[in-house]
């Protein structure tokens, strides 16, 4: 049975040539790259070339990354490793409230540790009020952390006028990068970020492997968490070749493809906007509405797009309890929000903290669109979402279309 997958935001099909570009590495020149041998220095040549193609994608320097086993980790290595054990308040951290559950926990924990952990607010559509954030800084900052982009309502933050605000206050800027390394423009150098986390499998590699971006000048402020044998000065382990082979050839092919991208995805999109408006009474989208920004992809005042990427559409179907609809579907895959939230009856954290109510958060469900996807496909996996959602609702199908 055919599934149309529609949660391109959880993970995403590796790409065909990623996997022939992994393969030599599982069979012939699988040796360790951290060996001096013949094999060992084939494995060599492959992850620097790979980690050009990395840092290519985010305006960084090869030398400037770390890998590691993703984006989780490679917060955990970026924020843990700004503070010392013996830390305390008024040593503080900000932290968007809207952030992944990864960066949300670490905070937790410095909080545990006796350390000041301060919430941004957010507006309706997702993005953070900079005044607000202007005034959480203060001598005793050390970091302020955002996804660059938002995996439930695809809001793209200010990530630029952010990084001016905390290093005008002393303090660092954190980024998760997964969401956005791919989909919009990355200069690192150029928006001043301090350190960026991304994911192989959400631009269409393997999952296993990430990276973290370390800004040069401030390497010496972090602590390592992992010690073993010196692979990275901030990360010890043996180097899985053709995971990062992988991952260089998936950032490769997203700056090959990123503009043409994102023009398909906005067709996809309105394409998608159009079936919900007209299949199901009431439906509104979540985070900045439609009609609004999401144009050029270098059109905004940080360099890129602003205001949201398009490929993100989360939308509340009245009267639908949507991990209900969810799970019904036996040829669709979406989601109700991250991945990382599946197994919690909560509604979404993302769409409580701009103000949706806990009715509206859990009529809620997320489409990730991907650009290679047929148009065809995509009216066929909403027509069939529609149809579960209308029964659910008890909605009927006039010659006017839905009623309630």
């Amino acid at each position: 049975m055919k599934i149309i997958y529609l949660d391109n935001c959880a993970t995403t099909r590796v790409d065909d040539e990623v996997v022939d570009a992994m393969l030599p590495f599982l069979r012939e020149d699988f040796g360790n790259p951290s060996s001096p041998h013949l094999l060992g220095k084939r494995a060599r040549r492959a992850v620097d070339a790979a980690t050009e193609s990395v840092a290519r994608l985010i305006g960084a320097d090869p030398e400037d990354l770390v890998f590691t086993s993703g984006a989780t980790e490679s917060n955990n290595l970026a924020l843990l490793g700004m503070f010392g054990h013996e830390e305390r308040a008024p040593v503080n951290a900000a932290i968007c409230p809207t952030d992944h559950k990864s960066s949300l926990s670490i905070g937790r924990a410095l909080a545990g540790r006796g350390l000041a952990v301060r919430a941004m607010r957010v507006g309706r559509d997702g993005r953070i009020d900079l005044a607000h954030l202007a005034g959480l800084l203060d001598p005793f900052s050390r970091v302020a952390t955002a996804c660059w982009v938002n995996s439930e309502i695809g809001t793209i933050q200010p990530v630029r006028r952010m990084a001016a605000l905390c290093h005008d206050a002393g303090a660092l800027l954190h980024v998760d990068g997964a969401q956005a390394a791919g989909r919009i423009p990355i200069d690192v150098r150029e928006a001043g970020v301090d350190t960026m986390a991304m994911s192989g499998h959400k631009l269409r590699g393997p999952k296993g492997v990430g990276a973290l971006y370390v800004r040069p000048e401030i390497r010496r402020r972090l602590r390592p968490v992992l010690f073993g044998g010196g692979q990275y000065a901030l990360r010890s382990g043996t180097i899985p070749t053709h995971l990062v082979v992988g991952m260089g050839k998936a950032c490769e092919l997203a700056a090959a493809g990123m503009a043409d991208a994102w023009r398909r995805v906005r067709e996809l999109r309105a394409t998608a906007l159009d079936l919900l408006m007209t299949g199901f009474p009431g439906v509104r989208v979540n985070g900045a509405p439609d009609g609004g920004p999401d144009g050029d992809l270098n059109g905004g005042p940080d360099g890129g797009p602003d205001g949201r990427v398009p490929h993100v559409l989360n939308v509340v179907l009245p009267g639908v309890r949507g991990e209900s609809l969810v799970s019904s579907l036996r040829s669709v895959a979406l989601s109700t929000g991250s991945a990382c939230n599946s197994g919690s009856q909560e509604p979404s954290h993302v769409l409580t903290a701009i103000g949706l109510d806990a009715e509206d958060a859990n009529s809620s469900v997320r489409i990730c669109l991907d650009s290679r996807m047929p148009a065809e496909d995509l009216v066929l996996g909403l027509e069939l979402v529609l149809e579960r959602a209308r029964a659910l609702a008890g909605v009927v199908m006039t010659a006017s279309g839905p009623r309630g």
